[in-house]
């Protein structure tokens, strides 16, 4: 599943997400699994980190680089949050192409 959400985050954001892997297996394994995913949206940074004992998913609002504040969330919110606030983006991202289109006609 992290697989999954690590490929479509690079595809979709390929700027924004950064995804580190771990190669598994022997010397010569071509097998890698997730270590980290990174995605930064403004002043937001997610970050899942796989532990030994599953995830460990968080969210930094971040500041001129300095993290402010950082809360540690179950994955399933640490997804709908990420999911949250792309679509804000996006939303933002489509009504600015709008007002120049508008100004260019």
């Amino acid at each position: 599943m992290i697989e999954a959400l690590a490929v479509r985050l690079e595809e979709a954001l390929p700027r924004l997400a950064t995804v580190k892997r771990r190669r598994i297996g022997g010397f010569r394994s071509k097998e890698s699994e997730v270590e980290r995913i990174d995605v930064s949206l403004d002043d937001q940074r997610f970050e899942l980190e796989q532990t030994r004992g599953g995830f460990r998913c968080t969210v930094h609002t971040v500041v001129k680089g300095i993290t402010l504040k950082r809360e540690e969330l179950p994955l399933t919110d640490w997804v709908r949050s990420l999911v949250g606030e792309v679509t804000r983006a996006a939303s933002i991202g489509e009504k600015a192409r709008q007002v120049l289109e508008g100004l260019v006609r």
